[in-house]
């Protein structure tokens, strides 16, 4: 996940992205699930359109762009497409894997909004926690979700506090 950390520090984001591009060259599949960052304009909730213009735009596409000035393989998905995740009530998100994988098998860097569809029809807001455990779980593989500080995830999931530049490399060589 990139957390509100990542999304908001620029020096932060900078190592983010160089681990991701440094572990996408070593061969680890890894997935980027991202939220609104720290300081949305718009909360869950008020303007679930704007909220998704903002968050799967401005903060997706900033990403991304990062992500691509490191290796030119990162992907923007929103959790809407081909409902990757769809929300059946506030504690249960189903996942379809299906477009995750196909980016994951073409050698890309899937950078998933945690936008999701709803059976209800309309648009859900998810934390990025929430929307990356189910995804990790569902894809049961090599899965790295650099977080902000919180709970940890199931075990296909490594959640890590990225108030430290390269925080992803030093959780994966055990430094803290």
């Amino acid at each position: 996940m990139a957390g509100h950390a990542v999304l908001a520090d620029e020096k932060l984001r900078h190592a983010f992205c160089g681990d991701i591009g440094f572990l996408r060259y070593s061969g680890v599949r890894t997935v980027v699930v991202h939220d609104g960052g720290p300081h949305p304009p718009i909360r869950p909730g008020e303007d679930p359109a704007a909220l998704r213009r903002y968050v799967a735009g401005h903060v997706q596409r900033g990403l991304v762009g990062k992500l691509n000035e490191r290796t030119p393989l990162a992907v923007g998905i929103t959790g809407e497409d081909c409902r990757t995740l769809t929300v059946r009530d506030e504690a249960d998100v189903l996942v379809d894997t299906g477009v995750v994988r196909v980016l994951l098998d073409s050698g890309r860097i899937p950078v998933v909004s945690s936008i999701a569809y709803g059976r209800d029809g309309g648009i859900h807001h998810l934390d990025a926690a929430s929307a990356a455990a189910p995804l990790a779980s569902a894809l049961r593989g090599s899965l790295v979700l650099p977080a902000g500080a919180g709970a940890g995830g199931p075990a296909v999931a490594a959640v890590v506090d990225m108030s430290l530049p390269h925080a992803v490399l030093r959780h994966l060589h055990c430094l803290g």
